[in-house]
């Protein structure tokens, strides 16, 4: 005995489709929109680090600045091949210290080191390097 069913499906290609439509959360950016919002109540709280980054940007202009002095840039060219840490130091000021130095195969170099902000949330490291003199050109 076989019995024959008939089934009457006529949901199958909606539910095919269903399931192949990505499905929309909460974006991030809507959340940011809304703490950028005047209208968000002050709930947002600032970063600290924003203000580290501003002031970064005043001080390193401030060092920036200093080394366009021709005997400021002298001392200081003087200093990194000598590796001479607490001249460096004096030029670079103090929210800034000499990490290390080292070598390339045709320049001198210094790494520093620079902290900022209320409570130093903002690091910021970068390397000066000064080419070898080549005294033995014809």
């Amino acid at each position: 005995m076989s019995v024959k069913s008939k089934f009457q499906v006529k949901n199958i290609k909606s539910a095919s489709l269903q399931s192949k439509r990505a499905r929309i959360s909460s974006c991030s950016c809507q959340r940011q929109e809304s703490a950028n919002d005047p209208r968000s109540n002050g709930c947002r709280r600032r970063d600290p680090a924003v203000e580290g980054v501003q002031d970064a940007g005043k001080e390193l202009s401030k060092i920036f600045k200093r080394l366009e002095n021709e005997e400021v840039a002298e001392k200081l060219v003087r200093a990194i091949r000598c590796h001479d840490a607490r001249a460096v130091q004096n030029i670079i000021g103090c929210e800034c210290r000499v990490v290390h130095f080292f070598c390339t195969d045709r320049s001198d170099c210094v790494r520093i080191c620079c902290l900022f902000g209320r409570d130093r949330e903002v690091a910021i490291s970068f390397d000066i390097c000064i080419r070898r003199e080549n005294r033995n050109r014809y």
